[in-house]
């Protein structure tokens, strides 16, 4: 491998871009602070676009492809299975792609469902360059729109991440019911973006402007998004599964989104991380059997109970 493409010097580069990055707007928040907060917003809704990989080629290509207009853009999908069934909608999270559910499709396939990926606005083989939360839940129902247009039967959801959090907005909007299983699902939108503020050196102040003004572009209010409250009036069925060991996203937060939504269940895992747990075949079986209503789960502990390993029983 050449040395300019080594891992070491890629890393390098976005660290010095990182401290470029911070040293700017740290200035133009006192100098020029109107443009910092700009700049601020534009970071903020930008996610990383990372190249297809040939396996995630391969995967899509088994699918039937089809464009669902978005504002001025187009989101790309592929439906799998026979389209007379009901239909499952998988979303993924930030920076991420629906290729990420290749473990999901042939499992929802062969329960008679089904399945249907697709990017999210600025992420993958979709357009766009900017994207959120609020993009996010307008992208489900979107899909969702298209999919019932043919007289499809959306049945369920299943997101991952930022696109488990848009699940809560997408039932809300739509009025619809659906069974939904969130994975890894974060619990705050302002919990983010203080994390974010304090990676670029800022304080609350400027957070709370970045807020201010993704708010007016969008005209949704955070509090609206924030998981534990958004959920609380919901009816839909749900699960949770949450891995302990989840360094992006941490347990407690899919233990408070659990607890917070009227009925749902709650299942923990253990040594899968953020991103594998869409890899394991139990992970997967268990969104299946919720979804196909043959599994009762576990409810979440209490707050002040230990946190144990839900233990689903069969129906009888």
């Amino acid at each position: 491998m050449p040395a300019f493409a080594s891992p070491m010097n890629s890393t390098i580069v976005r660290s010095m871009k990182m401290l470029s990055t911070r040293a700017r707007l740290q200035v133009g928040a006192i100098v020029a602070p109107e443009r910092a907060v700009s700049e601020a917003v534009r970071l903020f809704l930008t996610p990383p676009r990372r190249p297809a990989r040939a396996r995630d080629r391969d995967f899509l290509s088994g699918g039937a492809g089809f464009v669902v207009p978005f504002g001025l853009a187009r989101l790309s999908a592929w439906r799998f299975g026979d389209e007379r069934r009901p239909a499952v909608i998988l979303s993924h999270g930030w920076g991420g792609r629906g290729a990420q559910f290749h473990a999901f499709v042939p499992a929802l396939v062969e329960a008679g469902f089904q399945a249907v990926v697709f990017d999210h606005a600025g992420h993958g083989f979709s357009e766009g360059g900017q994207s959120s939360l609020i993009d996010f839940a307008r992208g489900l129902a979107a899909v969702a729109e298209a999919l019932e247009s043919r007289g499809i039967v959306v049945a369920g959801v299943v997101g991952h991440s930022l696109g488990a959090a848009a699940i809560a907005p997408f039932l809300r909007q739509g009025g619809r019911r659906a069974r939904s299983v969130l994975v890894a699902p974060p619990a705050s939108l302002v919990g983010y973006s203080a994390w974010f503020a304090r990676k670029l050196g800022l304080g609350e102040a400027f957070r709370a402007r970045l807020q201010s003004s993704i708010e007016r572009r969008y005209g949704v209010r955070w509090d609206e998004l924030e998981l534990p409250r958004a959920v609380e009036a919901l009816d839909s069925p749900a699960l949770v599964i949450h891995d302990e060991d989840d360094r992006d996203v941490r347990l407690a937060a899919g233990l408070a989104v659990a607890r917070a939504w009227p009925g749902a269940r709650f299942v923990r895992t253990a040594g899968l991380g953020h991103n594998a747990i869409l890899r394991d075949a139990a992970v997967v079986r268990d969104a299946v059997d919720f979804l196909r209503g043959e599994v009762t789960f576990a409810p979440p502990p209490p707050r002040d109970g230990l946190p144990a390993f839900a233990s689903p029983a069969p129906i009888l």
